[in-house]
């Protein structure tokens, strides 16, 4: 569940894109670009492109690499391609997800004045080079407020997943729940009625071209079997913990492994224009970030509804709590 962060840099800036990285890196996936993500197949461009649609955050480190001169005046700049990557990631993730990280003495572009930056100083370390002084981890750590803040709301993004949660939200699992509240100690599932019950929505561990058909392997092999459920609004099918015929539960168990998450998955295979059996890592990576998004918009709303605390828990494919 842990959100990705791509820390771009010259070489000379890795140092601190190193350092970055190892601040955030135990509650986010961190990836320096030299992590492997450039393929020697591919080129610079293309990989990049793709690349930004695989992270949530693009952190650009502004190191003092170059001396330009700008009207007869010389000024400190960093590399043009880590200008680019800005660029880039700014275009993908948005303002509010492309952060600058730069050196104090770096002169960046006029159109940038009015963006917020982290700026730091530097000082020489045992070999000479320029490091961040003992500040760099304070202005850090007010990122790191900023970025966890964004990371517990829902937000849109290329795909579709922030959109589908909220719609499975308000068009099923509202329902159900305020449903449930309404029949109080007589809830009526299929031919038994129980006094209580509690909502399992669970999260899938990949995507599939067929979410039907997995939902109904799943709940087949964990002995749920589907009973509709009568509302004010339609009857629903749902999938309801198996009890033998002599055994009777006052608290109903339902499960949902949610199959509107096809959607996702159509729209991944569209951006990625797939032409071949199995998904890449690409789509891999997206897919999983999409799930996770998926599932921080649903923890968000189900949080903000007092009848939705209460009886709906989200789970993965092995019954452990998503935290």
């Amino acid at each position: 569940m842990k959100a990705r962060i791509f820390i771009g840099s010259s070489t000379e800036g890795l140092p601190v894109a190193q350092r970055i990285k190892e601040y955030f890196e135990p509650e986010y996936d961190c990836y320096i670009w030299n992590d492997g993500i450039f393929k020697y197949n591919e080129g610079f461009l293309e990989t990049l492109i793709k690349s930004a649609s695989l992270f949530d955050f693009g952190f650009m480190v502004f190191a003092a690499d170059d001396v330009s001169r700008i009207r007869d005046k010389e000024y400190i700049t960093t590399r043009d391609n880590v200008l680019f990557e800005y660029g880039l990631f700014l275009g993908r993730v948005g303002l509010d997800k492309a952060y600058i990280i730069k050196d104090k003495e770096v002169k960046i572009p006029s159109d940038m004045l009015g963006i917020t930056l982290l700026e730091y100083e530097t000082t020489a370390n045992e070999d000479g080079a320029k490091v961040p002084n003992d500040d760099f981890e304070n202005h850090l750590s007010e990122l790191k407020k900023n970025i966890d803040e964004k990371v517990a709301l829902g937000y849109l993004g290329l795909f579709p997943s922030t959109v589908i949660a909220i719609s499975y939200f308000e068009n099923f699992i509202k329902l159900l729940t305020d449903e449930i509240m309404r029949q109080g100690e007589s809830i009526k599932i299929g031919d038994n009625s129980y006094k209580s019950a509690r909502i399992r929505i669970v999260i899938p561990k990949t995507l599939d071209a067929d979410m039907k058909r997995q939902a109904t392997i799943y709940f087949k092999k964990i002995n749920f079997k589907s009973c509709p459920i009568n509302t004010v609004h339609r009857t629903y099918p749902i999938f309801v913990e198996s009890t033998p015929a002599d055994e009777h539960k006052d608290e109903a168990i339902i499960a949902d492994l949610p199959t509107i998450l096809n959607g996702i998955d159509q729209a991944i295979d569209m951006y990625f224009c797939t032409g071949h059996i199995g998904k890449s890592q690409e789509q891999q990576l997206t897919e999983e970030r999409e799930l996770n998004n998926f599932t921080r918009v649903l923890k968000l709303l189900i949080s903000r509804d007092a009848y939705c605390r209460e009886i709906v828990e989200i789970v993965d494919e092995d019954n452990n709590p998503i935290i």
